[in-house]
């Protein structure tokens, strides 16, 4: 039996340093590995968001100091909770649900925010929070999730502090519109209430003088119709200056423009202007509120007057139309005037702009807001016969199943 030769000293020796240097190597990678996690361990733990960690069945493995103090519990307490019981029970169905969807896609990664949810806390409180989504799949398939919440109630009073603003500079709006407005309402009304004054008085005459029945029926419907009229106007004058919170309501467009219209004949017709209605049969409804939207068709109609008048166009026509358009409706309001900017006609929406010597430069500006707040939008565009013309979208009112 041959023994084998001993080792080389010299190869013993160099084995034994690339052991050492192996060692050393996996040491650093170690140090840097924790001093990495250490590094993410405080950015987690100093975020100011609430930063959950969870298994694919979506049980809590770590929760923040921020989560807890959201959430009014102790972070450790949170480890080992299934996420949705922090959440209120349709909005954990729900959550499953898409977390179902998106993970049978089983990409590599997947980030998704703009989430609302509420959470309930220790103490039973219901908080919404902005929420976004992260997760990675492992080589085994099962993915891991990082869930960032945010308390949703700051930005929810500065949306809703920014919808008062709003609505107190559309109402200072509807008023200055109703000041120029008022020698044409008041032309407006005369005429009603005086067809009023003289069938009262023929009445009154039949009566004294044993008239024929069937002409004082006549008067008194005459009487009628024509304070029906009357009352019609007030109403919506009464609707405008108004400073109330928008109702969104079932609306008729077509009747929508008839209300806007019998308050501006007077100042249309002291302005020789035509006006042409194309207003489209069997519109289904939209949801919105009223008077916002009689406020948008005001300003583009007396935009329209005021533009004719100032150019002396010799054409003086304001065309005004709805049309059912995909699952939208479309108010179009079209002028001869001299037109829109030719470089860019979206312009006349920013706040301030103006083309009128004493205009604030703000009606078109909250027109488009209002229009956004309906989840519509506001078009502007040059006619090529000449004129300008604005499109008012609004989507239709969504049919309920039964």
């Amino acid at each position: 039996m041959s023994i084998p030769d001993a080792p080389d000293p010299a190869s013993l020796q160099a084995e034994n340093n690339s052991l050492k240097r192996q060692v050393f190597d996996l040491t650093a990678a170690l140090g840097r590995l924790k001093e990495t996690s250490d590094m993410y361990r405080m950015v987690a733990d100093t975020a100011a968001d609430a930063i959950l960690c969870a298994d694919g069945n979506l049980e809590l493995v770590y929760a923040n100091p921020s989560a807890g103090t959201l959430l009014k519990i102790a972070p450790a307490r949170l480890v080992g909770k299934p996420f949705e019981s922090i959440l209120t029970p349709e909005g954990g169905r729900t959550l499953r649900q898409d977390l179902q969807q998106r993970m049978a896609s089983a990409l590599p990664s997947l980030r998704w925010s703009d989430v609302e949810l509420t959470i309930v806390t220790a103490e039973e409180e219901q908080i919404p929070v902005d929420v976004s989504f992260g997760a990675v799949r492992s080589h085994e398939g099962h993915y891991r999730l990082t869930i960032f919440m945010r308390d949703a109630r700051p930005r929810k009073r500065l949306e809703q502090e920014s919808r008062e603003r709003q609505s107190a500079l559309a109402h200072a709006n509807r008023l200055k519109s109703v000041g120029e407005l008022a020698a044409g309402l008041a032309h407006e009304l005369n005429q009603p209430l005086a067809a009023v004054c003289l069938h009262a008085d023929l009445t009154s005459n039949l009566l004294d003088n044993n008239g024929d029945p069937a002409d004082i029926r006549e008067n008194t419907e005459i009487i009628a119709h024509q304070a029906e009229r009357a009352a019609g106007i007030i109403a919506v004058l009464r609707e405008m200056i108004r400073k109330n919170e928008p109702r969104q309501r079932q609306l008729d467009a077509n009747e929508t423009v008839r209300s806007v219209i019998r308050l501006l004949n007077s100042e249309l017709h002291s302005r020789r202007i035509q006006l042409e209605l194309q207003l489209a049969e069997g519109l289904p409804p939209v949801l919105a509120d009223r008077t916002q939207i009689e406020q948008i068709l005001v300003n583009l109609l007396q935009n329209a007057a005021e533009s004719i008048a100032a150019a002396d166009s010799p054409e003086r026509t304001i065309r005004v139309e709805t049309r059912h358009s995909g699952q939208a409706i479309e108010f179009e309001v079209t002028d001869s005037g001299p037109g829109l900017p030719a470089d860019d006609p979206s312009r006349v929406f920013e706040n301030f702009y103006t083309t009128k010597s004493s205009g604030l430069g703000i009606g078109l500006g909250i027109c488009r807001s209002i229009a956004a707040m309906h989840r519509g939008q506001m078009l502007a565009r040059n006619v090529s016969t000449g004129g300008a013309s604005f499109v008012l979208t609004l989507p239709q009112m969504e049919e309920r199943g039964e």
